[in-house]
């Protein structure tokens, strides 16, 4: 018989946190370089403005005054390596990719799927295209190149074809014929932010940006729907900038339960944002003050080891400007010495002079110690060891050298990373780490030397540190109904029904469906007999996506829904 079935279910960390999407902007109308603008940013508000989506672009535009026609610098910036990514932002770190045999091979810089499989392909063919909306994916049959297909799905729907899985990447095959390519909204990009976020949003003007030399930086104008260029970085415009809460004023948990690595992973991105991210020295402090008095082990962080390794700055930034010397690096070591203006990689063992930096400038310490060594005394008596930005700053630096001699920089080759993909850099290794041993690819902090870190093998158990307290937890109450003979306690069936809500949620850009379960009662079921009700799941998709405002948030809690059923397909 038909019977209605009543389901409590919890979407646990659902929405994004408003860290980033309500970042407060700041026109600044004095003309600057890029460098310069960047320096006032950091030194007043948080850093040049990142932009996320087009919500963002036009909050900028907005902000702009409107007798100004030319452009004004934000916060991206050419870097040395390409990565590819998702022309809605998303990062493709850990994701999914389905490249055909010997693909990519370099014929470009945009993707097509062709019989399921990707291939790279020059932006600049005319294909079809797949676009996205919330109920799924739109195939236009009209020959484009990748940017005006991008721009013709933004304009219509939601952006080009994101692709998360095996199960979304034959959905879109089963609908292409054989043969047929279609553009897809993967793209190498070789620009990143100033801030060192990680999305790769990108809103570029026609035929933006361009192989021109020493056009390194970018600026939008607010006459062409905030579309973006790229100038050379000695440019004197306007600029904008964003402050408010960051990731700098993260709260952080300590867990006194032992587990392993992935298992403590997996607590913290239920219960709270992910294992800690540590960006300088007073995080550093933190984590030692909130771990209990008595222990004397090491506790978990964030940190892992990656397959990729790239240069970094011991401050934590990411990198931008290079002055290596010829054929440097050569593979010598994995930390930067300058001399005579250029930079050359070297062991970090070696006992050498090196310059820190603190809010006046560069000071030159005559005292040989090793990186590490060198690093440790920067951070105590200055600020750290030097980053530099530009060619002004390296010859600032020449000045006071002397040239005879190898001098540390703050310059690095780091292998490991974020568990939450934050992009900074900064490290606080314990004497002797990290070292090559096998399997030892998760890192710990001990509260009795200092907070410094070291590596672990990912199953030891022990205690760990999670932040963030911004995840909201909805519990909501959802009537479903069955005709016939109805089993939806089926573990394989609950299963299948919280893949068709997770699939949606995601074409709605909210969190993975790693953050939503099923509620049991005391019973230990998920689904009760009632009364015949039934629930329209668009309709309750579409009230969860406005819940992530204030104004809804609540409503959210009670929910009941009795609108005609869409069944799940």
């Amino acid at each position: 018989m038909d019977g209605g079935l009543f389901v409590l279910l919890l979407l646990s960390g659902l929405f994004w946190s408003s860290s980033a999407l309500s970042r407060p902007y700041f026109y600044i109308n004095t003309p600057m370089s890029w460098p310069d603008a960047q320096r006032y940013c950091r030194e007043r508000f948080t850093d040049l403005a990142t932009v996320d989506n087009m919500d963002d672009v036009n909050r900028l535009v907005n902000i702009i005054d409107a007798g100004y026609s030319g452009s004004v610098w934000i916060g991206l910036m050419k870097g040395t390596q390409k990565q590819w990514s998702w022309s809605n932002g998303e990062n493709t770190t850990s994701q999914y990719y389905n490249w055909a045999s010997g693909q990519p091979d370099a014929d470009g810089d945009c993707v097509v799927i062709n019989s399921g499989f990707w291939h790279d392909m020059s932006c600049s063919n005319n294909r079809y295209f797949v676009c996205y909306k919330s109920d799924g994916y739109v195939f236009v049959k009209s020959d484009r190149n990748w940017t005006d297909a991008r721009s013709h799905c933004r304009q219509y729907y939601t952006d080009l074809a994101t692709i998360h899985s095996s199960v979304e990447n034959k959905q879109i095959t089963t609908q292409i014929l054989t043969g047929t390519s279609f553009w897809l909204g993967l793209f190498l990009d070789s620009w990143g932010w100033s801030d060192q976020w990680d999305l790769s949003f990108r809103h570029w003007a026609a035929g933006q940006p361009s192989q021109t030399s020493g056009s390194n930086c970018v600026g939008m104008t607010r006459t062409e729907s905030g579309r973006w260029s790229q100038y050379s970085c000695d440019v004197q415009q306007p600029f904008i900038c964003y402050g408010g809460d960051s990731a700098l004023s993260r709260p952080y948990f300590y867990i006194n339960t032992a587990m392993s690595w992935p298992d403590a992973q997996s607590y913290c991105r239920e219960r709270f944002t992910d294992l800690a991210t540590v960006d300088n020295m007073d995080d550093v402090n933190r984590l030692v003050n909130i771990t209990d008095a008595g222990y004397s082990g090491s506790v978990w962080i964030g940190l892992k080891k990656r397959t990729q390794t790239r240069w970094s700055w011991s401050n934590g930034e990411n990198k931008n400007y290079y002055k290596w010397g010829s054929l440097q690096p050569n593979g010598d070591g994995v930390c930067a010495a300058i001399y005579y203006e250029l930079w050359h990689d070297a062991s970090c063992d070696l006992n050498l002079y090196f310059v820190c930096y603190e809010k006046s400038g560069y000071i030159l310490v005559q005292s040989s110690k090793t990186w590490s060594d060198a690093q440790s005394y920067c951070r105590q008596y200055h600020t750290d060891l030097a980053t530099i930005h530009s060619s002004e700053e390296n010859d600032q630096i020449n000045q006071i050298l002397l040239l005879s001699n190898y001098i540390w920089i703050g310059l690095f080759l780091d292998s490991w990373g974020w568990s939450d993909q934050w992009d900074l850099s900064f490290r606080h290794w314990a004497a002797g780490q990290p070292s090559q041993a096998s399997g030892s690819n998760c890192v710990g902090m001990t509260r009795t030397n200092s907070g410094r870190w070291s590596q672990y093998s990912c199953g030891l158990q022990q205690p760990f540190i999670c932040y963030g307290d911004d995840i909201r937890k909805q519990i909501v109450r959802l009537k479903v109904t069955c005709k016939g003979k109805c089993a939806l306690n089926d573990p394989s069936l609950q299963a299948a029904i919280l893949n068709k809500i997770s699939e949606k949620l995601k074409n709605m850009m909210l969190e993975s469906e790693s953050n939503i379960r099923w509620r049991k009662g005391g019973d230990g079921e998920v689904f009760h007999q009632e009364n015949n009700h039934i629930v329209n799941l668009d309709r309750f998709l579409g009230l969860m996506n406005r819940a992530a405002s204030s104004e809804t948030e609540q409503q959210v809690n009670h929910l009941r829904v009795q609108d005609p059923v869409t069944p799940l397909k």
